[in-house]
């Protein structure tokens, strides 16, 4: 897999040995990008015709009854045809708008998130629209987003409203303690939840309403659990925010500390609430945990892992004040965080916590994107508005809900209906074929994205003062090793 960054945003996109014959009222949509793989979507959009694609690509044979329609895709000679049939009817085009919602978090603890995938929902929605137009569909979609303030009973509240509304695919929400709130709510009335960035491995439930397009955390605990064990943690003191992600993530990392070595030291997991601002308790257990491992495996072998959102910075700032943990923040090995916090430049550009965060270095697990040229594409043309910042600050997520929006889009168009039980129905597949900004978007039974490798991001001092994230290394899914680019 090649690593994604943001300064390699520069390759323009091309469309290589591809011909196409279009007839009106067809989408052919998802062109793979070097892949020689055509996705196809065939929804029943009142209108009738054939299309038929070839791409130089892979080896393949499959047929798909798709929106009344049937895709059969076949190989002679290394070419790749696809030719998809689409029924009349269905009645999408007759001049509506689709709402797609939207729960983001603009307001609490993942609000540089949030910023930067309502940048991205908004991009796409322009996209979809332009796409249905180019087909010649009279068909808007709209977007309906929402503050939901990373608060359970708001997003509640605000599902209902979007389900009252005729809303039947919602893009959100971001984090998994949310997501386990109200999923009881969309599963009852069959509203699609189609989250970028929630990874409980608690919320891995074949045949709910959820979707989600990050692998859960089953593979970070994975990564995590490796990565310290390489940097010669023999004694880990584990702590996290007490919901559903950070429960999930630290089980699993400390499931998977123990499967890999015998004779590791943990200490924890350690919860703290998630509304607190007084983190004085939670210093005080992981300072007694230090100087007890030190004692046992010395003070260079001890970590501290931390399953944190931007709370994190209130943390080591209340470390830093208080004489008694300050020697926390200068500990041999640095200290260790999650998908939770890496690449939030909310952290790293605060004057308070930036230079604190460089100090511990925070190696972060993040899922690892395929660098492309549809990623290329998008950067360069989004550099220099203020998308393209909202968007850097938490690029894969951000990303995420740009590629969620054409999902959702997609999966109404392909099932024919704005109907929540159809999307359900269809959008597996619709997944399974489609390859995003951020690479292949399918799925497991879980509905959760097939997992891969991690990148892991570490904070450092930069020009001027100021402080940034920097690509340290990845883990490698299929071997379970690390390899460094500059180990913290």
């Amino acid at each position: 897999m090649k690593i994604l960054s943001r300064e390699r945003f520069c390759i323009p996109l091309k469309k290589r040995g591809v011909s196409t014959v279009i007839a009106i009222g067809t989408l052919i949509v998802g062109l793979l990008i070097g892949a020689g793989v055509i996705y196809g979507a065939a929804p029943a959009l009142g209108l009738g015709g054939t299309t038929t694609t070839t791409a130089a690509g892979r080896t393949s044979t499959f047929t798909t009854s798709v929106g009344g329609g049937t895709t059969t895709t076949t190989v002679a000679g290394g070419t790749v045809t696809l030719t998809t049939s689409v029924g009349g009817g269905g009645g999408l085009c007759n001049g509506q708008t689709v709402t797609i919602g939207a729960l983001n978090d603009l307001s609490g603890q993942l609000s540089s998130q949030g910023a930067g995938d309502l940048a991205s929902e908004n991009l796409a929605i322009t996209d979809v629209n332009a796409y249905t137009q180019s087909a010649g569909c009279n068909l808007t979609f709209k977007l309906n987003a929402v503050d939901y303030k990373l608060d359970n009973p708001t997003a509640l509240a605000q599902l209902q409203a979007m389900a009252a509304a005729g809303i039947q695919i919602v893009i959100g929400p971001l984090n998994s303690g949310t997501a386990a709130a109200i999923l009881g709510y969309a599963n009852s009335n069959h509203i699609v939840l189609l989250s970028p960035s929630s990874t409980s491995p608690a919320l891995a439930i074949p045949n709910d309403y959820l979707f989600r397009t990050a692998p859960n955390d089953a593979a970070q605990g994975q990564a995590d659990a490796r990565i310290l064990l390489d940097r010669g943690a023999k004694g880990v003191i584990i702590v996290n925010r007490d919901d559903t992600y950070g429960n999930g993530l630290a089980n699993a990392t400390k499931t998977f500390l123990q499967k890999d070595s015998s004779s590791v030291v943990i200490k924890g997991p350690y919860k703290y609430d998630i509304t607190t601002t007084d983190f004085s308790a939670i210093l005080a257990q992981i300072n007694s945990d230090y100087q007890t491992l030190s004692g046992q495996v010395g003070a260079a072998n001890v970590a501290i892992f931390v399953v944190s959102f931007e709370e994190q910075g209130s943390m080591l700032i209340q470390a830093n004040n208080n004489p008694t943990y300050k020697p926390l923040l200068s500990t041999s090995l640095p200290w260790f965080g999650t998908d939770g916090i890496a690449q939030n430049t909310k952290l790293t550009n605060k004057t308070t916590s930036g230079p604190l965060m460089a100090q511990v270095k925070f190696p972060s697990t993040l899922f690892n994107v395929i660098n492309n040229s549809k990623t290329n594409a998008f950067f360069a043309r989004i550099k220099g508005t203020p998308a393209y910042a909202a968007i850097s600050s938490n690029v894969f997520y951000s990303l995420e809900g740009y590629n969620d929006v054409w999902i959702a889009a997609l999966s109404i168009l392909s099932a024919g209906k704005n109907d929540g039980t159809a999307i359900h129905n269809v959008l597996p597949s619709v997944a399974a074929n489609f390859f995003g900004l951020t690479g292949w978007e399918g799925l497991q039974a879980s509905g959760d994205r097939i997992p891969g490798s991690y990148q892991i991001w570490k904070v450092v001092a930069a020009s001027g003062g100021t402080y940034s994230w920097a690509l340290a290394g990845t883990w490698n899914y299929d071997t379970d090793t690390v390899t460094w680019i500059s180990a913290p």
